[in-house]
């Protein structure tokens, strides 16, 4: 197994614990000494899913696209989407009508028979005036 030390003078040194003494590669001042690494293949990264190791040998974003599943859709967009259509990403929706207190309509409160709320606000005063009056 590969270990590291560091020395008195700060340099890090890398050793194998199997041959005392025997040092395999150094981080000085100078530089770096010692054996190189060799190239790292996606092949080489045991704990990779079958996935992981296609995203990172994937000739082009479309490949890495398509190893993970993204973009394979088939929903179909269509202007504003029906039931069985996605719609477009710039689809908007109109603002709902705000109805009006004379467009809303309710139960007539008897003894009156005005049915929206104006109306119905109508008649209200009326009998608080009546009442204050009376």
């Amino acid at each position: 197994m590969i270990r590291g030390r560091t020395g008195d003078d700060g340099d890090l040194e890398f050793f194998d614990d199997q041959a005392p003494g025997t040092v395999v590669g150094a981080v000085t001042r100078e530089g770096i000494t010692g054996a190189a690494g060799g190239d790292v293949t996606a092949a080489d990264i045991t704990d990779a899913t079958a996935t992981g190791r296609s995203v990172l040998t994937a000739a082009s974003a479309a490949a890495a696209r398509s190893a993970i599943g993204a973009g394979t859709s088939s929903v179909a967009l269509a202007g504003s989407g029906t039931a069985t259509t996605g719609a477009h990403s710039d689809h908007t929706h109109a603002a709902p009508a705000v109805p009006t207190a004379s467009q809303v309509t309710a139960s007539a409160i008897s003894p009156g028979s005005a049915t929206t709320v104006q109306g119905i606000l109508a008649e209200l005063a009326a009998r608080i005036s009546t009442l204050e009056a009376g």
